[in-house]
């Protein structure tokens, strides 16, 4: 009987020293911290900071400090970085299904964005990420993506022939350039301003708050308001570090990615009314594409949009809601 309470005793005390334990993650990301990323990073780190009582202190390392989006996931997936936020993009590779973010023209706006990640289908993709040693904490938004250019306005479908067009690295956005006549090419977005300003690429594309952020008026001449890809940003966290933390902990910290990224989401959606007229103050000229003209785009990427929807086992038939509900 002694032996047993004495067990029990320090089961408990073990317990109290793990509940109470010190840690220090490291936080890294791409975007400026003034960026909706950045920002929400912070968020992340106080709220996690809040909901442990002190227990887990995050410091956030922005604008690409700690590597690439792809080094980063590297170093999360291998245990060396604790989290990171990127593009949901970069996860293709490892988890195919993340290549629905990717289809063009599929997400029409934001409620059909928020089905997504907010419901069963984002539930299912962030159990999916335990398989590769990744912890699925939250989604970010990144936003929809417009292109950039130092060449000439795009204000119909051949305007695209041609380009040299920077896009992230991973399959679809290669095809999609593909169909739509230009020549995409895969890069860090680390290199990008020095290869747009160097003319080694004519074009990029990214939500209008990285390309505000990441100063790419300054080397780019032309935006066209192509809206082709809802992009999110996912919170992810080393699975060998996260397994470590106390129960009440993980918690926690899965608390303060979802809120942080509903937070997050706010402000990019809010600073995204504001970019426009404020890109165009900074010198790019902003042109909208007509309708038809989109239309013609969209029919152009719509084979590669059914290929790689088949692959990730969606049936675009019906739509994006479609696919949620069910």
């Amino acid at each position: 009987m002694r032996f047993m309470k004495l067990t029990v005793a320090l089961g408990v005390a073990l317990l109290t020293t793990l509940a109470g334990a010190q840690s220090v993650a490291k936080f890294g990301y791409g975007a400026a911290e003034d960026h909706p990323q950045g920002l929400g990073a912070k968020k992340f780190a106080e709220l996690v900071k809040a909901k442990t009582n002190g227990r887990i202190t995050v410091n956030t390392f922005g604008s690409g400090k700690l590597g690439s989006d792809p080094a980063l996931q590297s170093q999360v997936q291998g245990g060396t970085l604790e989290i990171m936020t990127g593009p949901t993009s970069n996860l293709v590779g490892l988890i195919k299904e993340f290549a629905l973010f990717d289809l063009p023209y599929v997400v029409p706006d934001y409620k059909a964005a928020d089905a997504l990640l907010d419901g069963p289908v984002g539930q299912a993709l962030f159990a999916k990420l335990e398989t590769v040693g990744l912890v699925g904490l939250g989604y970010c938004e990144n936003g929809f993506r417009n292109m950039t250019n130092s060449k000439h306005p795009i204000t119909k479908l051949e305007d695209l022939n041609g380009l040299k067009v920077r896009v992230i690295q991973n399959p679809v956005f290669i095809e999609t350039f593909k169909a739509l006549g230009a020549n995409p090419l895969p890069m860090p977005f680390t290199e990008l301003y020095g290869a747009l300003e160097s003319r080694a690429v004519d074009a990029q594309e990214n939500p209008l708050g990285l390309i505000d952020a990441s100063k790419f008026y300054e080397v780019q001449k032309y935006l066209s308001m192509t809206g082709h890809v809802y992009s999110p940003f996912i919170v992810i966290g080393s699975k060998k570090w996260f397994d470590k933390l106390a129960p009440a902990d993980q918690v926690a910290v899965k608390q303060a990615g979802v809120e942080s990224c509903s937070y997050q989401r706010g402000l990019a959606r809010e600073q995204a009314k504001q970019l426009v007229a404020g890109l165009k103050a900074k010198g790019l000229q902003i042109n909208d594409i007509a309708p038809v003209e989109i239309e013609r785009i969209r029919a152009a990427v719509k084979p590669v949009a059914a290929k790689f929807a088949k692959d990730i086992g969606v049936d675009l038939s019906q739509g994006v809601p479609a696919f949620v509900n069910k």
